[in-house]
């Protein structure tokens, strides 16, 4: 028995399940780069607004820095930059962004049962 995931991350599972092992590392190391590039920002963006004093004053300022026009510019330019430099395409790393947003041990066996079923080799969800 499988577990039930919602509509978007069910897509996302399938479609990367059909993915070669090359291409599906590199999406995941796309992804991982994307990750770490949005967080320094949005990092650099509290700071610069003094930081967060509690956990609710932090979290209004992460929420506040994604709603800039900045944050869009640098979204877009960097999702290029990393497209390009891994060789994947902004529907692969929209995948893997989408299976980090669960992440969860049960997300990677469905994963892996799919890619097994298809023969395009098992990947690491830690990688």
């Amino acid at each position: 028995m499988t577990t039930a995931f919602d509509e978007p991350t069910t897509a996302a599972i399938a479609a990367f399940a059909e993915l070669d092992f090359y291409t599906a590392a590199q999406a995941m190391r796309a992804e991982a780069d994307y990750d770490r590039e949005r967080d320094e920002w949005i990092t650099r963006y509290i700071d610069e607004q003094g930081g967060g004093v509690d956990d609710m004053e932090y979290d209004a300022l992460h929420a506040q820095a994604q709603a800039t026009p900045e944050f869009a510019q640098f979204v877009d330019a960097v999702r290029k930059e990393i497209q390009d430099y891994f060789g994947v395409t902004a529907d692969q790393l929209d995948w893997v962004v989408t299976l980090r947003a669960d992440d969860s041990d049960e997300l990677w066996a469905e994963v892996n049962r799919r890619r097994n079923a298809l023969g395009t080799g098992e990947v690491r969800g830690d990688l």
